[in-house]
């Protein structure tokens, strides 16, 4: 079975009780925290090295590190191929701190965009934008619909009824 298998498995939580799992992921979602705080600190966009040296640098076993890595793929500059990671693999990837920063807003991850070393990254009025553009992505808008008596937006002086209403339903 794959890393990325057996991760999948893990993530399906089966033979687990509630507080297991409860458990397990408090454990992962802080050691996550802080190896982001790591990149962050560090400024360093690339994640390199084997998956175990990874693993072994963050004290993670090889398949939280595939988790970890399943987390952050949508925010790397190259395509991963997961299933095909082994702990001999070699990492060589690129970290879009934008995109990067976006996502943790998507995932509604506050513990990890709200981390102190994100100013060292991005500038505060990046930080607001990217947060404007994710806000702009769930927000829903109700367009003003032309009701049949009102003046037709086309410009003819015509109530909308006697106008393009006419050109829509024929």
């Amino acid at each position: 079975m794959s890393l990325f298998a057996q991760w999948n498995a893990i993530l399906e939580g089966k033979g687990l009780t509630q507080a297991q799992t409860d458990e397990f992921w408090n454990a992962y979602l802080a050691q996550e925290k802080s190896i982001y705080e790591d990149i962050l600190l560090s400024k360093s966009d690339k994640i390199e090295g084997t998956l175990k040296s990874f693993g072994e640098k963050y004290e993670f076993e090889p398949v939280l590190s595939i988790g970890f890595i399943d987390g952050i793929q949508t925010s790397l500059k190259e395509t991963v191929d997961l299933d095909a990671i082994t702990e001999e693999s070699e990492l060589n990837y690129t970290i879009d701190f934008e995109k990067l920063y976006f996502n943790m807003h998507k995932a509604k991850a506050e513990w990890l965009y709200t981390i102190p070393a994100w100013d060292q990254i991005l500038t505060k009025e990046q930080q607001k934008e990217i947060k404007r553009n994710y806000v702009e992505t769930v927000t829903v808008r109700i367009e003003n619909k032309i009701g049949r008596n009102d003046p037709c937006p086309c410009g003819s002086g015509k109530k909308y009824k006697k106008c393009c209403i006419d050109k829509e339903t024929a």
